[in-house]
């Protein structure tokens, strides 16, 4: 099993108790020959079982077969952690991901546990830009996150990623869950649509390019994004204080939006292509070269996929630090500027304290455990955690 940091004493029962029978499946002997080119002789990528992810994680794949001498091997996952756990244990090098990074590097939520073991030391390779929005439909009359007050906004069922996209919407206008009606969809996809189009909800995180949404323009109900003006500067700290790597984004490619009628979205990375920061830097500085120089063979296989070009996705904002090998290549290629140096070291700082919080709060739980108990608590030592840590890590 590659070494790595974090990874050391986790069980394959920790495997089965923290990602399921699929991410156990993915774990396997290493690949660390090196090829001709400086990457490992064979490398395993992960990604989503679907959708833009996929597809142009198995367009790099296919281009890096072509003109490097490495083997690459695509293996989806059905979940967040599925996307993550696999390169802690070592058996998969990188991931194109979404906000699974962050929760990662934060230790929320799913990643909260005690088997993980704290904050990942995640690290960015790319950070391909994508536009994000909250899709709403025209009749509700919500123009600005403000008019979200009352409204009844979709939330997803065991959809972290979405649900804190949502609070961050919400703060943006100084709102939180209690000053609307939150709505339960079951499925993000096909219930965000339908809650739309069926008048179960007002208002919905969603992407842009979407037949979905198109369905939805379409309907009785009609189509309108929510915009966040750019020059809202409290409202955007307030929205970037829960989610740091959403950014302004003016767009006029999408479902309800033109040239002629552009809208002030937000943008967001993906799919973001990270690997853990063990990973040696030569090999990483390979690895973003590779993807560079390939860029012209993968480069129209997605409408999306020119955004993984590194004058698009060798910037910060990124949902953790990026990897020093490729910094090392983006500030040779001239891409890496004063203010993605300044964003990583800020960064770094918010994951250092990430784990010193962490630390403290190990050692905070015994005694708090024992007094719950004392108190009658007979719950499990596990549920107990989930409990202290998530009002720990939030205070």
């Amino acid at each position: 099993m590659r070494d790595s940091k974090g990874s050391a004493g986790v069980s394959r029962r920790s495997v089965l108790k923290l990602g399921g029978a699929g991410v156990a499946g993915a774990v396997f002997a290493p690949h660390v020959a090196r090829a001709a080119t400086g990457m490992a002789d064979t490398l395993i990528f992960k990604c989503h079982g679907t959708g833009s992810g996929n597809i142009i994680a198995t367009a790099v794949a296919d281009a890096l077969q072509k003109t490097t001498s490495s083997r690459v091997r695509i293996s989806p996952a059905a979940n967040g952690v599925a996307l993550v756990l696999p390169l802690k244990l070592g058996g998969a090098d990188y991931t194109f991901a979404a906000n699974e990074l962050f929760f990662a590097s934060e230790a929320a939520f799913e990643f909260g546990t005690r088997d993980w073991g704290g904050p990942q030391d995640l690290r960015m390779v790319l950070a391909p830009p994508k536009a994000l929005a909250l899709a709403s439909a025209k009749d509700a009359n919500i123009f600005y996150p403000k008019d979200l007050k009352g409204k009844r906004v979709g939330y997803v069922k065991g959809s972290p990623s979405v649900n804190v996209k949502t609070d961050a919407y919400l703060a943006f206008a100084g709102l939180t869950r209690d000053d609307v009606e939150v709505v339960w969809l079951s499925n993000s996809s096909v219930g965000s649509k339908e809650g739309l189009i069926n008048n179960q909800i007002d208002v919905v995180t969603y992407t842009t390019n979407s037949p979905a949404m198109k369905e939805v323009e379409l309907s009785s109900r009609g189509l309108r994004w929510v915009e966040f003006p750019p020059d809202d500067k409290e409202g955007w700290a307030r929205l970037q204080a829960i989610m740091p790597a959403i950014t302004p984004r003016h767009d006029t490619n999408g479902e309800a939006m033109s040239k002629e009628n552009p809208v002030d979205i937000m943008g967001w990375k993906y799919p973001q292509v990270a690997c853990y920061d063990s990973r040696d830097a030569d090999e990483v500085y390979a690895f973003i070269k590779a993807l560079d120089e390939s860029y012209d063979i993968y480069k129209n296989a997605h409408p999306d996929i020119g955004n993984l070009h590194i004058s698009k996705a060798g910037h910060s904002p990124a949902d953790v630090p990026f990897h020093e090998g490729a910094v090392r290549y983006l500030e040779e290629k001239g891409v890496w500027t004063d203010e993605d140096r300044a964003w990583q070291e800020k960064r770094l700082d918010r994951l250092a304290k990430a784990k010193a919080k962490w630390n403290a709060a190990t050692e905070a739980f015994g005694p708090w455990l024992e007094e719950k108990k004392a108190a009658g608590y007979t719950g499990s030592d596990d549920e107990a955690w989930a409990e202290f840590w998530e009002e720990y890590r939030t205070s």
